[in-house]
Protein backbone atom coordinates (compact mmCIF):
# COMPACT_ATOMS: atom_id res chain seq x y z
CA UNK A 1 0.00 0.00 0.00
CA UNK A 2 0.78 3.53 -0.36
CA UNK A 3 2.47 5.10 2.53
CA UNK A 4 2.33 8.59 3.86
CA UNK A 5 5.24 10.27 4.83
CA UNK A 6 5.03 13.06 7.49
CA UNK A 7 7.59 15.01 6.44
CA UNK A 8 8.09 16.62 2.67
CA UNK A 9 10.67 18.08 1.23
CA UNK A 10 10.78 21.23 -0.46
CA UNK A 11 7.82 23.56 -1.42
CA UNK A 12 4.48 23.31 -3.15
CA UNK A 13 3.89 25.41 -6.17
CA UNK A 14 1.74 27.72 -4.49
CA UNK A 15 4.13 28.27 -1.89
CA UNK A 16 6.71 29.73 -4.51
CA UNK A 17 3.77 31.39 -6.76
CA UNK A 18 2.82 33.60 -3.18
CA UNK A 19 6.98 34.39 -2.40
CA UNK A 20 7.76 35.65 -6.33
CA UNK A 21 4.39 37.63 -6.04
CA UNK A 22 5.82 39.40 -2.57
CA UNK A 23 9.12 39.91 -4.01
CA UNK A 24 7.40 41.27 -7.64
CA UNK A 25 5.69 43.74 -5.38
CA UNK A 26 8.21 45.15 -3.11
CA UNK A 27 10.37 45.49 -6.27
CA UNK A 28 8.18 47.58 -8.00
CA UNK A 29 7.32 49.57 -4.91
CA UNK A 30 11.08 50.16 -4.53
CA UNK A 31 11.97 51.01 -8.29
CA UNK A 32 8.72 53.71 -7.71
CA UNK A 33 10.44 55.28 -4.39
CA UNK A 34 14.19 55.35 -6.61
CA UNK A 35 13.12 57.08 -9.82
CA UNK A 36 11.47 59.86 -7.37
CA UNK A 37 14.60 59.89 -5.28
CA UNK A 38 16.57 60.49 -8.82
CA UNK A 39 13.96 63.68 -10.00
CA UNK A 40 14.64 65.07 -6.08
CA UNK A 41 18.75 64.43 -6.33
CA UNK A 42 18.49 66.26 -9.81
CA UNK A 43 16.48 69.09 -8.67
CA UNK A 44 19.21 69.52 -5.62
CA UNK A 45 21.94 70.00 -8.25
CA UNK A 46 20.13 72.82 -9.54
CA UNK A 47 19.34 74.30 -6.72
CA UNK A 48 22.99 74.27 -5.56
CA UNK A 49 23.98 75.64 -9.35
CA UNK A 50 21.41 78.35 -8.41
CA UNK A 51 22.73 79.40 -4.67
CA UNK A 52 26.40 79.32 -5.84
CA UNK A 53 25.65 81.71 -9.07
CA UNK A 54 24.20 84.06 -6.42
CA UNK A 55 27.34 83.79 -3.57
CA UNK A 56 29.38 84.59 -6.48
CA UNK A 57 27.60 87.45 -8.05
CA UNK A 58 27.27 88.99 -4.55
CA UNK A 59 30.94 88.30 -4.06
CA UNK A 60 31.44 90.62 -7.34
CA UNK A 61 28.72 93.01 -6.24
CA UNK A 62 30.89 93.59 -3.19
CA UNK A 63 34.09 94.59 -4.98
CA UNK A 64 32.43 96.50 -8.50
CA UNK A 65 29.67 97.58 -9.66
CA UNK A 66 28.26 95.72 -12.75
CA UNK A 67 24.87 96.94 -14.55
CA UNK A 68 24.82 94.52 -17.12
CA UNK A 69 24.36 90.32 -17.07
CA UNK A 70 27.00 90.79 -19.66
CA UNK A 71 29.11 92.47 -17.71
CA UNK A 72 28.82 90.30 -15.10
CA UNK A 73 29.56 87.17 -17.07
CA UNK A 74 32.61 88.69 -17.95
CA UNK A 75 33.93 89.58 -14.72
CA UNK A 76 32.67 85.76 -13.59
CA UNK A 77 34.15 84.29 -16.38
CA UNK A 78 31.16 81.96 -17.27
CA UNK A 79 33.08 80.17 -20.11
CA UNK A 80 36.08 79.73 -18.16
CA UNK A 81 36.03 80.80 -14.84
CA UNK A 82 34.34 79.39 -11.62
CA UNK A 83 30.63 78.80 -13.61
CA UNK A 84 31.63 76.96 -15.63
CA UNK A 85 32.66 73.97 -13.85
CA UNK A 86 29.15 73.84 -12.65
CA UNK A 87 27.03 70.02 -13.86
CA UNK A 88 24.02 70.62 -15.63
CA UNK A 89 22.41 66.94 -14.53
CA UNK A 90 19.59 66.57 -16.93
CA UNK A 91 21.87 67.25 -19.83
CA UNK A 92 25.48 66.37 -18.52
CA UNK A 93 27.01 69.44 -19.79
CA UNK A 94 29.13 71.53 -18.16
CA UNK A 95 28.02 75.07 -18.70
CA UNK A 96 24.54 75.52 -17.57
CA UNK A 97 24.16 79.30 -16.05
CA UNK A 98 22.53 81.82 -19.19
CA UNK A 99 21.67 84.77 -19.70
CA UNK A 100 18.47 86.33 -19.39
CA UNK A 101 19.27 89.40 -20.01
CA UNK A 102 18.03 93.23 -18.62
CA UNK A 103 14.92 95.20 -18.49
CA UNK A 104 11.85 96.06 -16.06
CA UNK A 105 10.47 92.84 -15.92
CA UNK A 106 10.40 91.87 -12.36
CA UNK A 107 11.20 87.99 -13.49
CA UNK A 108 13.13 86.22 -16.13
CA UNK A 109 10.84 84.20 -18.74
CA UNK A 110 11.28 80.88 -19.53
CA UNK A 111 11.14 81.35 -23.11
CA UNK A 112 13.95 78.71 -23.79
CA UNK A 113 12.68 75.43 -25.18
CA UNK A 114 15.93 73.59 -23.66
CA UNK A 115 15.93 75.22 -20.08
CA UNK A 116 16.17 71.62 -17.88
CA UNK A 117 18.95 72.06 -15.78
CA UNK A 118 20.17 75.40 -16.12
CA UNK A 119 20.69 79.14 -14.20
CA UNK A 120 19.02 81.82 -15.89
CA UNK A 121 20.49 85.28 -14.79
CA UNK A 122 18.00 88.46 -15.03
CA UNK A 123 19.14 91.82 -14.12
CA UNK A 124 16.15 93.79 -13.44
CA UNK A 125 17.44 97.64 -14.44
CA UNK A 126 14.40 99.48 -12.79
CA UNK A 127 15.07 97.88 -9.11
CA UNK A 128 18.82 97.07 -9.42
CA UNK A 129 17.95 93.63 -8.57
CA UNK A 130 19.41 90.57 -9.99
CA UNK A 131 17.62 87.19 -10.17
CA UNK A 132 18.91 83.84 -10.43
CA UNK A 133 16.14 81.26 -10.95
CA UNK A 134 17.29 77.37 -11.57
CA UNK A 135 14.72 75.60 -13.34
CA UNK A 136 14.03 71.89 -12.94
CA UNK A 137 12.35 69.40 -15.05
CA UNK A 138 9.38 70.13 -17.55
CA UNK A 139 5.87 69.03 -16.45
CA UNK A 140 4.34 66.51 -18.55
CA UNK A 141 0.99 68.59 -18.33
CA UNK A 142 1.12 72.32 -18.48
CA UNK A 143 4.39 72.24 -20.54
CA UNK A 144 6.10 74.78 -18.22
CA UNK A 145 9.09 74.25 -16.18
CA UNK A 146 9.22 73.70 -12.05
CA UNK A 147 11.91 76.43 -10.76
CA UNK A 148 13.99 73.84 -8.57
CA UNK A 149 13.79 75.40 -4.86
CA UNK A 150 13.96 79.32 -4.22
CA UNK A 151 14.25 82.43 -6.38
CA UNK A 152 17.17 83.90 -5.11
CA UNK A 153 18.20 87.41 -5.57
CA UNK A 154 21.06 89.50 -5.17
CA UNK A 155 21.14 93.71 -5.02
CA UNK A 156 23.46 96.02 -4.09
Amino acid sequence: MYSFRKSKKGFTLIELMVVVAIIGVLALLGLRLYTGQQEKAKSAVVKANAGTTQTLIQSELADAAPTTVDSMFTLLGVTSGALAGMHNPYTSTTVVVKSGGEGAGDKPAATDPDIEGEVIVTYNTTDKIWYIRGYGSVTSTAGTYNVAGEELTASR
